[in-house]
């Protein structure tokens, strides 16, 4: 087979290249904005390289669904967050701890809009960071899959009704915590 053959078999990406001058362009100046997503999602992770790394790659591999004058990031942070689970697919594997899948779209779905995508991200892994061991595993037995706040109950010998009001009041002092710290830097 030749190379023209393999051309006529790929839809033209378009003439004189402009679509993909445009992917580039969105691709370029969306780094920024995919990392710190990747980060929210992985916070503490030595891994959001590789998987801002394999984000680009599929992103790069589906260029020719990308429809100009489209939300490209959010393309981007779709395509994002299923690499994010695939590493927390091998990471398990690896029998490394995670967060699950369901607290990483829990801190995906939490990003308040009047602020950038990065600065909430910066604020929400500094404020994670200040969280107290106990109440790290109270988030993770609530979100870990096959875990419950009922078995976190029975290992640690507290009232399962304790652990969640425990985890309303996380997941309260980490909003209150996200909002102080941004609008802080807004001052």
């Amino acid at each position: 087979m030749d190379e023209s053959d393999d051309r006529s078999r790929q839809p033209a990406f378009d003439e004189g290249g402009r679509q993909m001058q445009e992917f580039v362009r969105e691709l370029t100046v969306s780094q920024g904005r995919i990392r710190a997503f990747i980060v929210s999602l992985m916070p503490g992770s030595p891994d959001v390289g590789d998987v801002l790394q394999e984000t680009n790659l599929s992103l790069w591999k589906s260029r020719e669904r990308f429809q100009p004058n489209t939300n490209f990031i959010a393309w981007a942070f779709t395509i994002a967050r299923l690499e994010v689970l695939h590493q927390r697919d091998r990471a398990k594997r690896l029998g490394r701890i995670t967060l699950s899948p369901e607290l990483t779209e829990m801190l995906a779905d939490e990003m308040p809009g009047h602020f950038s995508h990065e600065e909430y991200l910066l604020a929400l892994q500094s404020c994670v960071s200040k969280l107290s061991e106990t109440q790290r595993e109270i988030i993770e037995a609530r979100y870990q899959p096959g875990h419950s706040l009922e078995v976190h109950a029975q290992i640690t010998g507290r009232k399962s009704g304790a652990l969640r009001i425990a985890l309303l009041r996380i997941r309260s002092d980490l909003r209150e915590c996200v909002t102080r710290t941004m609008e802080g830097t807004h001052a």
